[in-house]
């Protein structure tokens, strides 16, 4: 625990011997906590009320009477509480609750002005119809042209507007096609059939026909052609073709184009479609046409595909041809300068190689940081600190959201406590340098990470990359024979050290272990993993993935790459990469088809290097050539042994 953590604590006792007792115990108070979520109000202690985080108690009584509760009653609430998170929620849960009651009038009271949220705006709206209708019909219009499916908020106010003509056919028709463009296509269909005027039904049994044959452009009926325009009905058509059969789109979009007058500006949204998506093409569906296109467009990260191709298949001029047709900031940026300098040295042009690599070297990435080996160069870790002093340090002690936040971490609502740190620095974002600087002196070290995200601070190196749970990480590497500051990489890209962390997936935890995969680790290390919500236990998380990262390093004969290829995507996709490699290192790691894990390789090598610079260890190379082994992988019908060899 940091010296200036206790200090926190020990400013916390004097608010409480200062008159403002806490009364509960961390227990007590969770278990009235547990009881205010749930509306048992009578397991509540009377007590609560004089507890620093009373205000979330408060919240839930709030809550709990809506939609009931006037609107007086929840600025009353903000008055009380002005510097937390609850009352925005509350707002927002008030502003949900008068609308499915339909009390408009509160509605237009609680909101001075349109919610951020799309649910909350559409209420807004609604209510508006009564007050100020050129408001909300503004308002509905704008929210209504959308190609995504928009939340049953919404339902109210369209049909009001459908009914009114403030949203017409023409506006009907133009939804559904943002929609197909979008590739919503049952949206397109469920929007289309608003089109209840009979000279109408022909346009919209179209769309129907479309959507299933788009060849079916080349056959537009008169009636539709009459009612529409047709360069957006081409336009949303061929966009959704691209994103989801681009060579089809390839074939036709040329006689579509040949067929009709479209504007331009919808030949370059259809054209960037179809340059977006031209990855997708095995290189013998590739036309002239697909790659002038990727050439006039420049975009760095369409080009990316058919480079990686290039890089892979060690065609070096080729290489040298697509990094130079991407425009923008993105030609200084160290993965193009690193790929270029690797072709002319390939070509024997070190001269331009040694420059290459000398502007690569100067970024603070995983290709910056192997041309900075290549150049004999320090790795660049362009380091930045805030400018801030004690006494603004100390004053932070005695902020009631500081307060709250210890008081939160105590009772493991750690979600809650970050939840209050993002409120405080989005509320005063000049000072966000300062809170990672303190962050970090209490050894905060999530919240740390998260004021350098919120403050995008990308330069306060030691701020987004502390020692958090250091002395963990070595214990448990240690006992596997692994390298703790590859583990700690591998946290901090999982879970910016945040214990409670859950993925999308259901990864849970510091190293993001699947239960899945935790369970077959316990069972094998005969460990006492039972359950998912064990992964939330820092010192079991660590044990479980330490020991799968060693599975995983013997498995794959030290290759770090191949190591943490397989932690992120998985061991059987990772074998076949590497049955499908024959390039060095680093053309390995542009082979891999998933750019999350090609994204998520390089990040965790780059955290290394950074990790270890900031420890004051010298970092000889990203990596050893003992972590550069390649497994060979015999053909499938061979069930001999791998054999492994280190490559350059």
């Amino acid at each position: 625990m940091g010296i200036r953590f206790i200090r926190v604590l020990i400013s916390i006792w004097a608010i409480t011997s200062c008159g403002l007792s806490w009364g509960l115990s961390n227990e007590e108070f969770k278990q009235s906590f547990e009881s205010a979520r749930k509306g048992k109000w009578s397991h509540v202690d009377a007590e609560v009320q004089q507890h620093v985080l009373a205000p979330y108690i408060e919240f839930h009584r709030l809550k709990s009477q809506l939609p009931k509760l006037s609107p007086e009653a929840i600025q009353q609430f903000a008055e009380t509480y002005p510097d937390t998170p609850l009352y925005g929620w509350l707002k927002k849960h008030a502003t949900s609750a008068y609308g499915k009651a339909r009390k408009w009038d509160a509605v237009v009271a609680l909101n001075s002005k349109a919610p951020a949220d799309v649910a909350g705006r559409c209420i807004y709206y609604r209510a508006q119809l009564i007050s100020d209708q050129a408001l909300a019909f503004e308002g509905g219009r704008s929210l209504w042209l959308h190609g995504k499916p928009l939340p049953d908020e919404c339902d109210d106010l369209f049909k009001a507007m459908i009914s009114r003509g403030e949203i017409d056919n023409h506006m009907i028709w133009q939804r559904a096609l943002l929609s197909l463009e979008n590739g919503n296509t049952r949206l397109a269909k469920y929007v289309a059939r608003k089109l209840t005027d009979d000279s109408w039904t022909p346009t919209r049994s179209y769309l129907k026909t479309i959507i299933q044959n788009p060849n079916a452009l080349l056959d537009l009926p008169q009636k539709v052609s009459n009612r529409i325009e047709v360069s957006p009905l081409v336009t949303a058509v061929m966009v959704n073709l691209a994103n989801k059969k681009i060579h089809e789109a390839q074939v036709l979009w040329p006689k579509v184009k040949s067929k009709y007058a479209m504007n331009e500006n919808d030949i370059a949204v259809v054209n960037k479609a179809l340059a977006r998506n031209s990855y997708k093409l095995p290189a013998d569906q590739r036309d002239e046409n697909t790659y002038l296109r990727l050439i006039e467009a420049g975009n760095a990260d369409w080009i990316e595909p058919v480079l990686r191709e290039a890089i892979v298949a060690s065609k070096w001029h080729t290489v040298l041809y697509w990094t130079e047709s991407v425009r923008g900031m993105a030609t200084d940026n160290s993965y193009y300068q690193y790929w270029r300098a690797r072709a002319f040295e390939q070509l024997g042009d070190q001269v331009k190689a040694d420059a290459a690599y000398k502007i690569a070297a100067t970024q603070r990435d995983f290709y910056g940081f192997l041309a900075a080996e290549k150049s004999s160069l320090p790795y660049a870790l362009n380091s930045a600190a805030p400018q801030v002093n004690d006494k603004d340090l100390l004053a932070i002690d005695s902020f009631p959201a500081i307060q709250r936040i210890s008081a939160l971490w105590a009772i493991n609502e750690h979600g809650l406590a970050m939840d209050e740190w993002s409120y405080l620095i989005n509320s005063s974002p000049a000072k966000s340098g300062l809170f990672a600087e303190y962050a970090l002196k209490n050894e905060w070290y999530g919240l740390s990470v998260q004021a350098t995200i919120l403050g995008r601070h990308w330069d306060y190196v030691a701020h987004r990359f502390p020692p958090a749970y250091k002395e963990l990480f070595t214990q448990w590497a240690d006992e596997r024979g692994v390298d703790p500051i590859l583990l700690m990489a591998i946290a901090r890209r999982e879970s910016a050290f945040n214990k409670d962390a859950v993925s999308p997936v259901g990864a849970r935890g510091l190293m993001q272990m699947m239960p899945s995969t935790a369970k077959q680790v316990g069972r094998q290390q005969d460990v006492p993993y039972r359950h998912g919500d064990q992964l939330f236990d820092q010192e079991m998380n660590v044990q479980l993935a330490s020991s799968y990262v060693q599975t995983l390093l013997e498995k794959y004969d030290g290759n770090v790459i191949a190591t943490l290829a397989g932690y992120n995507a998985g061991p059987n996709r990772t074998d076949r990469w590497l049955a499908e490699s024959n390039g060095s290192f680093d053309q390995f790691i542009e082979s891999i088809s998933y750019r999350e894990t090609r994204d998520y390789v390089k990040a965790v090598l780059t955290y290394r290097v950074i990790f270890e610079s900031l420890d004051g260890d010298e970092v000889i190379s990203v990596l050893e050539p003992s972590e550069r082994g390649i497994t060979q992988y015999l053909s499938k019908n061979d069930t001999g042994p791998s054999k492994t060899a280190a490559i350059p």
